[in-house]
């Protein structure tokens, strides 16, 4: 098969809508032919669906030029075509989104440039580290390397090793259980580990974070593909499930067990495993102690996040994996912890069969996904740990899960927001914890304000202007602090098959969580002008940037709909949640298919959508409760 390679016209028309777009700076280069090299390379290294969808907006973008100036984009004047993609820019929401999916990848390649890096002073890649071979890793098999059909046995086969997949194989091979893991992504060390957004999201997340929803407004939902699965990319914040919540599932799911005291054992061993810690306020930065000095002022309660991440000296990539292995996910915690205890882990296969025989489990096939050959695990007991998106769809394929009707609904994701602020003081956040403090005045209102500095070139995808505008903001990059929030969501989505790789996830913002989303801007906008900010940004399409009180109520006066904010999520929940009726929910208490028994499931699709706070914690130690459970059930099975 040919390597994928743009035509002469498409190269000339994503060079003329990059000039356009991204004029020259103060210090920052004019727009060059290389920058097209380089997103000609990221769709030759992306799927079919990714590259046929961004040429046809090109060609949309192109050719819809004519319609003002009788030709297409790339043969108008300079003027001209700024004047155009401004058009573009403020245009009704079913234009602007076309516009935007393009700029964003435009604008990532063009700022992704070590020259511009070098004018920040700022590092562009993490030097290259020594790997240090560990003897667990004689337990893994990469799917590349199986060049004929493999068939295993074990007690128990888990999919998956993320937060609830790595924990409870983990917890049932050191019981002296024989377990197999299987990871649809590669194992990768440190090594691996660039710092560079791009080249790491085609490393370690699903279709290179390219993940939405759809409804009324697109929110970006990149989720985890690689042993650690979203262990390894997120930021490493750890909450245990709040008691308000526990008492929720008391009293809405039937899941009478779930006291703080029962679950406290569990979360106290997942805790020690992480061995979660307070962030150092030496690594937090100056864009946290800005977020202090702002929040100190105004009286919110405030402080460092706790984290998994014992040893951390600020890298500032935890979302792109860490360089240092200072993170404690699932990684280098309970899966080299399974391997050690004799667990077997087979690496880039993907299970597309769950085996049922006269109405019992017996295992999993797949195939690797490099050479094709297949892959069956015998075993007596199933997990699945693919997580909330993509465990519904395997149930699905497999017509499992099926009989309350809720699988693959009730979908809850936190949605997030970034707000920005240019300050007097240089804040260099690019080497400090992205996510290292929080703002919790408003977490009984379902708002939670966490720390979330992004790298340069993902910083100038999220911005939603072009042009001189967008440059001198750039340019300003080492004066910026940035934080976020999520909110606690009242609304809920469907996941379902697309006929492609991807889940079709229908998600609608309601009217109460917008209101919630314009509230965490407005307390951030508070915030960064309290702790002296020149100006702020808020990513609100029709906001103007904010240098007073004025400002802000000039934009709190305005309508806001869902597709005038620029949201991503990071947290899907509840597509196979568990509850105590069987006509109600997809599983019991621990996870277990109502309709399928020896058949688990250890991810975020069990936990009751919305938790309000970070869930690894909570999947983890559902993972433990469970994996508990699961050897006692072994246990019988061996006397049967």
């Amino acid at each position: 098969m040919s390597k994928f390679h743009l035509n002469a016209r498409e190269r000339e028309m994503l060079y003329r809508l990059g000039q356009a777009a991204i004029p020259p700076g103060r210090i920052f280069p004019p727009f060059s032919r290389d920058v097209v090299d380089r997103i000609e390379g990221f769709l030759a290294d992306n799927s079919r669906t990714v590259r046929r969808t961004f040429l046809a907006l090109l060609y949309i973008i192109e050719e819809g030029a004519r319609l003002r100036y009788l030709r297409p984009l790339s043969k108008l004047s300079h003027e001209k075509a700024r004047k155009y993609l401004e058009f573009w820019a403020d245009a009704t929401a079913t234009m602007r989104l076309p516009f935007r999916l393009v700029t964003v990848i435009v604008k990532a390649f063009y700022y992704d440039n070590p020259g511009i890096f070098e004018q920040l002073q700022m590092e562009y890649r993490k030097p290259p580290v020594k790997d240090e071979p560990a003897r667990w890793q004689r337990q893994v098999l990469c799917g590349r390397d199986v060049h004929e059909d493999l068939n295993l046995e074990a007690e128990v086969v888990v999919v998956g090793t993320g937060a609830g997949g790595a924990v409870v194989a983990a917890e049932l091979a050191e019981k002296g259980n024989a377990v197999v893991m299987i990871e649809e992504g590669e194992y990768h060390p440190r090594s691996d580990f660039s710092g560079r957004p791009f080249e790491m999201q085609k490393l370690l997340y699903r279709n290179s974070g390219f993940i939405a929803t759809a409804g009324n407004t697109t929110i970006i939902l990149p989720v985890g593909r690689c042993v650690g699965g979203t262990t390894t990319i997120n930021s490493g914040t750890c909450f245990a499930t709040p008691n308000r919540e526990l008492r929720r599932w008391r009293e809405n799911f039937g899941l009478t067990d779930f006291t703080p005291a029962h679950m406290k054992p569990y979360f106290d061993r997942v805790f020690n495993v992480y061995q979660v810690t307070t962030a150092d306020m030496k690594y937090v930065g100056k864009n946290g102690e800005v977020v202090a000095r702002g929040a100190g002022k105004l009286g919110y309660s405030h402080g460092p996040l706790p984290r998994n991440a014992p040893d951390c000296d600020g890298q500032g990539v935890c979302a792109f994996g860490c360089p240092t292995d200072a993170k404690r996910s699932t990684n280098v915690s309970y899966v080299p912890r399974a391997c050690e205890a004799s667990a077997y882990l087979v690496t880039g296969t993907e299970v597309d069969k769950v085996i049922v025989q006269n109405g019992e489990v017996r295992g999993v096939q797949g195939r690797c996904l490099k050479t094709g050959k297949s892959v069956t695990v015998k075993a007596p007991i199933v997990v699945l740990a693919c997580g909330s998106l993509y465990t519904p769809l395997l149930l699905m394929k497999n017509r499992l899960g099926g009989r309350s009707g809720q699988l693959g609904r009730n979908l809850s994701i936190h949605p997030a927001s970034p707000h920005s602020a240019i300050m007097d003081e240089r804040i260099d956040g690019w080497k400090s914890i992205p996510q290292g403090y929080m703002v919790d005045e408003f977490k009984s209102e379902g708002l939670v304000l966490e720390g979330a500095q992004v790298p340069l070139d993902l910083t100038a995808s999220f911005y939603l202007g072009i042009g001189q505008k967008l440059q001198d903001f750039m340019e300003q990059y080492d004066h910026f602090a940035t934080f976020g929030f999520m909110i606690k969501d009242t609304s809920r989505g469907t996941v379902r098959p697309s006929g492609t790789n991807m889940p079709f996830i229908a998600y609608y913002l309601n009217k109460h969580d917008r209101r919630r989303i314009i509230q965490g801007h407005e307390i951030l906008a508070r915030i960064y002008l309290a702790a002296g900010a020149q100006i702020t940004y808020a990513p609100i399409h029709g906001w103007i940037p904010m240098r007073n009180e004025a400002d802000l109520k000039r934009n709190l006066s305005r309508t806001v709909n869902a597709w005038d904010i620029d949201l991503s999520a990071y947290h899907p929940l509840g597509t196979a949640r568990m509850g105590g009726d069987p006509d109600g929910y997809v599983t019991s208490p621990y996870g277990e298919l109502y309709d399928q028994p020896n058949l688990f499931i250890a991810d975020g699709s069990v936990v009751p959508p919305a938790i309000g706070v970070n869930p690894m914690i909570t999947i983890s130690a559902l993972a433990t409760r469970t994996a508990d459970y699961i050897d006692e059930r072994l246990k019988t099975l061996s006397h049967v």
